[in-house]
């Protein structure tokens, strides 16, 4: 067996996780717990713990995978879907050569949804231009980030910048591929931000050890932080790109989900805009999107895309030869993806009330990052910054003295022994924090806020409970 294979780790699907899956699988069996189910918060899949799906876009989408016979020609159709659901059903299989849904694409995506997505970077970005030709749609955003990584580790010798913590995509397919991990700090005491002496701290001393950095990932809105990065945070993290000819990685698929309203979302390429670095063609950059975060939560349907900048056509080629090796991304979640950047227009039958599902969906989500984020930083021995943006608290957590000697004897890690006990006494299933790298000494683990409000609020009454009896059994 390839020996990366056997060195990744995958923390949000994980030891905790296998073993919650066990537990799901004993109490459907009859066995009794002090819980009759499991709370999975260790990965942000929005519809698996109760968010509804929007219903414009999948009425579009059944219209597109439906015969037409039955579907946009039914002499009965405007009775059954509103106006303007039929109408971008038309259009969606016009641009689909008249195949549906069911056909391969072309292999960096149909023209007509990259179009959609250029239009919606332009109006993103301020009017900066995006063409079809540089966005590839991708299985996810995770397709993209496997592709690109694909493309920058070379040999054993290549490195990656990370942050720490990081999303295990990244480690993991790092690992995988056989490249060099370099990882920078974030800064937790700081609200998760980056400052530029960490920066060059971690590229100096990978640099001094043989390895050849050419990329950097930079997760924006943060996952596990949870934080939104300043203006001149990410001004400083495209020139340190420049600076050092690395290939910036952003990975922006939380670009949605911003809830402090003295923060904002601005993407790594308007920020080398405004330094200057596009007109001069100073940068190297890729960003990532997903259906599968923001208010859609669509993981299942495998859409997304990447828009790359500033890369010459050769490279370009290359990338298109290996997504051509895997022939398209799948056809749905392309459809998704279109749907998720251009919805109905105003004025249009359905534009008020599928704002109006989006709203309450980011509404309630912003309640939930606040119940979460409050209710663990209100718990003696842990720690929590503020969730700004994406999906995710990241608390630290003190040990006591005892649970250290004991993780040890079992061979895991203190916060693996602690995330175990709160699954097996409470029934919720968080992620060890050191599955997302962190400081030497820091314990914790990262949950999602995605159940509901109420079960959230149930969630950190019983972290409140169950970190009392850890501590003391662990005294």
């Amino acid at each position: 067996m390839y020996p990366g294979l056997r060195k990744m780790e995958y923390a949000v699907r994980g030891k905790v996780v296998i073993a919650a899956d066990q537990i799901s699988d004993n109490l459907a069996s009859g066995k009794s717990y002090p819980f009759d189910h499991i709370v999975y918060t260790n990965i942000g899949n929005p519809q698996s713990v109760g968010q509804q799906p929007l219903t414009w876009p999948r009425q579009v989408l059944a219209l597109v995978d439906l015969p037409d016979a039955v579907g946009i020609q039914h002499p009965d159709i405007l009775r059954l879907f509103p106006a303007d659901a039929v109408a971008r059903a038309k259009e969606i299989k016009e641009g689909l050569g008249g195949h549906g849904s069911g056909a391969y694409s072309h292999s960096k995506g149909c023209r007509a949804f990259r179009r959609d997505i250029a239009a919606f970077l332009q109006d993103r970005d301020g009017g900066l231009p995006a063409e079809p030709e540089d966005i590839f749609m991708t299985n996810g955003a995770s397709a993209g980030i496997n592709m690109m990584l694909n493309a920058l580790v070379a040999d054993s010798s290549c490195g990656v910048m990370i942050p720490i913590p990081q999303y295990p995509i990244y480690s993991a397919t790092i690992d995988l591929l056989g490249g060099q991990k370099v990882g920078y700090y974030l800064n937790e005491a700081n609200g998760w931000e980056l400052n530029m002496e960490e920066l060059e701290r971690s590229l100096q001393e990978a640099t001094e050890q043989g390895i050849k950095v050419n990329a950097f990932v930079l997760i924006n809105p943060g996952n596990p932080s949870g934080t939104v990065l300043s203006r001149t945070n990410l001004q400083d993290i495209v020139r340190f790109c420049a600076k050092h000819n690395l290939v910036l990685l952003a990975d922006e698929v939380y670009q949605e989900n911003v809830y402090d309203e003295n923060a904002e979302f601005v993407s790594c390429k308007r920020a080398a805009h405004q330094v200057g670095l596009l007109e001069d063609d100073g940068i190297e950059l890729v960003s990532f999107h997903s259906i599968s975060k923001g208010v859609f939560g669509e993981c299942g349907r495998r859409g997304g895309y990447m828009e790359l900048v500033g890369f010459n056509a050769d490279v370009k080629d290359e990338l298109y030869k290996l997504a051509s090796a895997n022939l398209c991304a799948t056809v749905s979640g392309q459809i998704m993806t279109s749907l998720m950047v251009r919805g109905p227009d105003q004025g249009d039958v359905s534009y008020e009330s599928h704002q109006a599902e989006k709203k309450a969906i980011f509404e309630s989500l912003r309640r939930r990052s606040k119940i979460v984020s409050d209710g663990l930083n209100n718990i003696p021995g842990i720690s929590c910054q503020t969730a700004t943006g994406s999906m995710y608290c990241f608390p630290s957590v003190e040990m006591p003295k005892g649970a250290l000697p004991a993780a040890e004897k079992m061979g895991v890690s203190p916060d693996t022994l602690y995330c175990m006990s709160l699954l097996e006494r409470t029934g919720l299933c968080v992620v060890p924090a050191s599955g997302f790298g962190q400081r030497e000494g820091r314990y914790g683990f990262r949950t999602t806020f995605l159940p509901s409000e109420d079960e959230m609020a149930r969630a950190v009454e019983q972290i409140r409970e169950h970190y009392h009896e850890f501590c003391e059994m662990y005294a």
